[in-house]
């Protein structure tokens, strides 16, 4: 039974995919051709975050609980959700989850594919966990979706061709009301996408920073269009009063994206092609992502699909982190660590506020003063990583132009 709301979400807003995450959704259409790329994800997503499988039925869940096992995947952190389902592209007809003054709600949109069962998926899987859905009437698939924290989006030109029914004012002001959208930013798809999605050639890792592919001259009209899209990125103001840092991605063979790449918490999973450029589109995710862990992962079984990893799954946020960075960003924090308190191993946050924040040394001491860890970030944002001390009671600073500010930060 479909059972979307009718009202209006009270002040939302769409957390970016770099905030942390409480679980990430896996829809795997029981294809024993790919199951071994979907094992190895499973497996690398279950170590950072929850990992819930969608499923149709309770046979289904037994079959995957078998092959997991057989394949040494712990089931620790692994859970199933029994709902209408069959296609695996989860990120176009998945759930976009949204805060609101209520707590977390799904945005219910149209698939390009329009996809059977899977049309209806973030409805029934709200009504499984009792939580507000909102249908709206426009076709566009979650991998046309990018947000960042200041509430614009990035997508390509298909938002509009795609809903030629309705004025680009009318869209607009739809994704305000319902996912707290302030700006759409529209770039151009490639011309071999059918999909014409910008998370095949687009990444942003955190506010300020975008990853974006790039082909080599007279390879085809790609060229051209990630080039004017290199262009216009780069004549952008980011949110923190400067132009994007923008790093270019190479193409396996002119045309395997390593952008659609999924990050979960501080693990980046990559996709890969057994190509001699996987190495140095890995590294360059690390060298702009340091702390984080960067993870590749063979796609050549479906890159011919025109998907990838980013594809194949769809993120919920952790509702209580993803509400206290937003409250913090919000009041103008020059500095701040949460949790605050938190265990060792925890996955923390470091907030810098974006404005004039340049090379601030972010450095940990013990009680006495000892140093313990400290490091450059080049710029503001938030950094997360696994939290390495014991128990005990530490010193958190962070140096910005001459000026310190610290508080006291504690291990449980």
């Amino acid at each position: 039974m479909i059972n979307a709301v009718i009202s209006q979400p009270v002040n939302p807003w769409t957390p970016p995919e770099y905030f942390p995450t409480k679980a990430v959704l896996i829809e795997w259409d029981f294809n024993q051709n790919i199951w071994n790329l979907y094992s190895e994800l499973i497996s690398e997503c279950r170590e950072v975050t929850e990992v819930i499988l969608v499923v149709r039925n309770q046979t289904e869940e037994n079959q995957m609980t078998q092959q997991l096992i057989s394949d040494g995947v712990s089931m620790s952190g692994i859970s199933f959700v029994h709902v209408p389902c069959e296609r695996m592209w989860i990120r176009d007809h998945g759930p976009i989850s949204v805060m609101t003054d209520s707590g977390a709600v799904f945005i219910d949109l149209d698939d390009l594919a329009n996809s059977g069962m899977d049309e209806d998926l973030p409805v029934n899987l709200a009504n499984a966990w009792g939580i507000d859905s909102y249908q709206l009437p426009y076709v566009f698939c979650g991998g046309n979706f990018m947000v960042d924290s200041y509430n614009t989006l990035f997508t390509t030109q298909r938002v509009y061709s795609q809903n030629t029914s309705y004025t680009p004012q009318t869209i607009a002001q739809d994704f305000q009301t319902y996912m707290g959208i302030t700006g759409i930013v529209t770039l151009s798809e490639q011309h071999d996408d059918y999909w014409g999605h910008i998370d095949m050639q687009i990444k942003l890792l955190d506010d300020t920073t975008f990853v974006i592919s790039s082909v080599s001259p007279g390879s085809g009209p790609n060229y051209d269009s990630l080039g004017t899209n290199f262009t216009y990125l780069s004549s952008l103001t980011a949110p923190n009063g400067k132009p994007y840092r923008i790093a270019r991605l190479p193409m396996a063979d002119d045309w395997k994206t390593y952008a659609n790449s999924l990050i979960l918490n501080n693990k980046v999973l990559v996709p890969t092609y057994n190509h001699a450029l996987d190495s140095a589109a890995l590294q360059i995710y690390q060298d702009l992502l340091p702390g984080y862990e960067i993870e590749g992962i063979n796609c050549n079984q479906i890159i011919g699909w025109e998907g990838a990893i980013h594809c194949i799954t769809m993120q919920l946020f952790d509702e209580s982190q993803v509400t206290a960075i937003h409250d913090l960003s919000v009041r103008d924090n020059i500095f701040k660590v949460y949790p605050n308190p938190a265990t060792q191993g925890q996955l923390l946050h470091i907030l810098l506020s974006e404005d004039n924040v340049e090379n601030a040394v972010i450095s940990f001491y013990d009680i006495n003063g000892k140093m313990l860890m400290s490091e450059v970030r080049e710029k503001g944002g938030m950094y997360s990583f696994r939290c390495p001390f014991p128990s005990g009671t530490y010193i958190a600073e962070v140096k910005i132009s001459g000026s310190r500010y610290s508080e006291i930060f504690i291990v449980k």
